[in-house]
């Protein structure tokens, strides 16, 4: 579970970067882009408005309009500024642009000059006539041409203002007019290319999104396979080097539970497992000398047992819960007809003599007694007989030992037997 959590971690930082990425370029369209397509529409916006004020200045001839003339230029020129702090590529051009605004701005307020001048003489009225026909007939065309429309509204504007520049000045002033006119297309063509830059951009950083947008799927996706083909590798891997190493420990347990400790586990890896597989064979080894040890010294007990028991006058016999003589040390030769060596592994009711012994074994062994009882049997009348139970290692009663203290045959009573 942790492994497969750390195999997610690199999937979840690669979708982030690429999630990063996007939205900056997103933060970069929302703001700088749409501020800077904003300013350049600004530009175009306030100085549409000072031109058509300063065309109502010379009409009326009221000086209101030469200041909103003056308001919608500085309009423009804050436009121009912020294009170019938001955009350092555009900063020949807004200087250009603050330029020519400034000197619009001049032709604009020398314009209350002119009106102070004389006019000696006036444009012919052919002349004019002509014009107004010329800008009749393009705006017609406009109406039925929309293909070539704003080519011809755009000609027909500029007919329009040489008109009332003409009416104003007179033909004199068509070299004014023509600085006029050239100074406010050189301010709306520096707009224009704001404008265009500002789409430019927005058009870039939406291409690095949807770049990024196909870069991150197909590099998500290759994780995506990379990460299944690491998990796969670990499905197969596991088993063998956790699962089974886990489980020849856990076998090696059982089998010490069932008392053998003949075990040796083989360590596969250098990891905690392994070094766990290390100890518990230090530990089995450990316990198989502490089994030889016990061994050793049960076999020493046992050799002391018989040394002691062969060495007495009185019967020893052991016997188990299945009535199987275990061991019968030499005085008990008397009851058993055959030597006690031979009786060792047989059971008691082979024997005549060690049979009346039975009911006082078996109630010895259920527990229905004492820890140790002697009494005197009818059988054995000139003997006491001491039957103790034995215990095993888990505290159960495995076996009984009896003691007969005079293992010497009863007399054959002689007054019941019939001659023949």
């Amino acid at each position: 579970m942790v492994t497969s959590a750390l195999l997610l971690v690199p999937l979840v930082i690669l979708a982030m970067f690429y999630t990063g990425q996007m939205s900056r370029h997103a933060d970069q369209m929302a703001t700088t882009d749409v501020e800077l397509l904003r300013a350049g529409y600004a530009v175009t916006f306030h100085f549409q408005e000072a031109h058509r004020a300063g065309l109502n200045y010379v009409v009326y001839q009221d000086s209101s309009y030469l200041r909103a003339v003056q308001t919608y230029i500085e309009g423009s020129r804050t436009a121009a500024r912020r294009a170019r702090e938001l955009d350092t590529l555009l900063t020949a051009y807004c200087d250009s642009l603050l330029i020519r605004l400034t000197l619009y701005q001049e032709l604009v307020d020398s314009l209350t000059a002119i009106h102070s001048v004389e006019i000696l003489s006036l444009p012919p009225r052919q002349e004019l006539k002509e014009l107004r026909i010329r800008q009749q007939l393009l705006l017609e065309q406009a109406t039925h041409n929309p293909a070539i429309r704003d080519s011809l509204l755009n000609q027909a504007s500029s007919l329009t203002l040489e008109l009332e520049t003409a009416e104003l000045v007179g033909m004199t002033g068509s070299p004014f007019l023509e600085r006029i006119h050239t100074v406010g297309s050189a301010i709306t063509e520096m707009a224009r290319r704001i404008a265009a830059r500002a789409n430019q951009r927005l058009s870039e950083h939406q291409t690095h999104i949807r770049r990024l947008s196909t870069w991150s799927q197909r590099n998500i996706l290759t994780a995506l396979l990379v990460l299944v083909g690491l998990l796969g590798w670990l499905v197969i891997r596991l088993p063998r080097t956790i699962i089974l190493p886990v489980k020849r420990i856990a076998n090696a347990l059982t089998r010490a539970e069932t008392g053998s400790l003949d075990i040796h586990i083989t360590p596969t890896s250098r990891d905690e497992i392994g070094q766990l597989s290390l100890q518990l064979n230090r530990v089995f080894a450990r316990l198989r000398e502490i089994n030889e040890l016990r061994r050793d010294h049960i076999l020493h007990l046992e050799r002391r047992f018989r040394t002691l028991a062969s060495d007495i006058n009185e019967g020893v016999l052991v016997v188990d819960r299945s009535m199987t003589i275990i061991y019968a040390n030499p005085a008990l030769k008397p009851l058993l007809d055959v030597d006690p060596a031979v009786a060792s592994g047989r059971s008691l009711t082979d024997f005549p003599r060690l049979t009346p012994l039975k009911p006082a074994i078996e109630q010895t062994l259920s527990g229905t007694s004492g820890h140790q009882e002697c009494a005197v049997l009818p059988e054995f009348a000139r003997s006491a007989i001491c039957i103790e139970t034995l215990r095993g290692r888990e505290g159960l009663v495995t076996a009984a030992l009896v003691v007969i203290t005079n293992p010497t045959p009863e007399p054959i009573d002689t007054d019941s037997v019939q001659p023949s």
